[in-house]
């Protein structure tokens, strides 16, 4: 009977430690996944930036609304995520900081590090299609359902960040994530 207790105590022990183990990816209640499904609608995203941007053209902001619901479904990457952080990134759409509005760089994406370059894309399409990429780089070990648009997909140790919040330090400032937070937060309040 006191093997039969032992050998339940370390069963049980294991099962906790391997429960522990599974669960340390799982993100807190209130934190936002990068890769999943996205909760914000077309409408909810062009009130959005409407509310910070009254000058960007409604054709051209529906075509933007529309890249990046299609290439993020595509990728498995949450809208609500690739979305705000295009709204941070740009200003909502005004590039009136380092990128400009022809370069179609929405995240503000740089092929080097520690110069002013940032990266050009031909196209909006392909500018989503990359910053897309970009973001599942971060969230997930998958490979790419397009062909690989991001020139630092590469250099993204893959799957090492599972929520927005945590893009903190990874792609600017202690407390990105968190402003990122704050903003699909809004979003999903339109």
């Amino acid at each position: 009977m006191k093997r039969f207790t032992i050998l339940f105590i370390l069963l049980v022990v294991i099962l906790l430690v391997y429960v522990q183990w599974e669960l340390k990816d799982i993100p807190d209640q209130g934190m936002y996944c990068i890769i999943g499904k996205g909760r914000a609608t077309k409408q909810m995203m062009f009130k959005y930036i409407r509310q910070y941007n009254t000058k960007i053209d409604s054709l051209r902001l529906r075509y933007i609304i529309e890249c990046y619901q299609w290439e993020s479904v595509f990728e498995g990457v949450n809208c609500d995520v690739a979305f705000a952080q295009m709204c941070h990134e740009t200003n909502f759409l005004k590039f009136d900081g380092n990128i400009d509005i022809n370069q179609n760089n929405f995240n503000g994406l740089g092929t080097m590090v520690y110069d002013i370059y940032w990266a050009y894309f031909f196209t909006i399409k392909e500018g989503i299609r990359a910053h897309v990429q970009h973001l599942k780089a971060y969230g997930s070990k998958e490979s790419l359902q397009n062909p690989c648009v991001d020139p630092r997909f590469d250099v993204v140790k893959k799957g090492s960040v599972k929520c927005a919040r945590n893009l903190n330090s990874k792609w600017s400032g202690p407390e990105y994530g968190k402003g990122l937070e704050k903003k699909i937060d809004m979003l999903l309040s339109m």
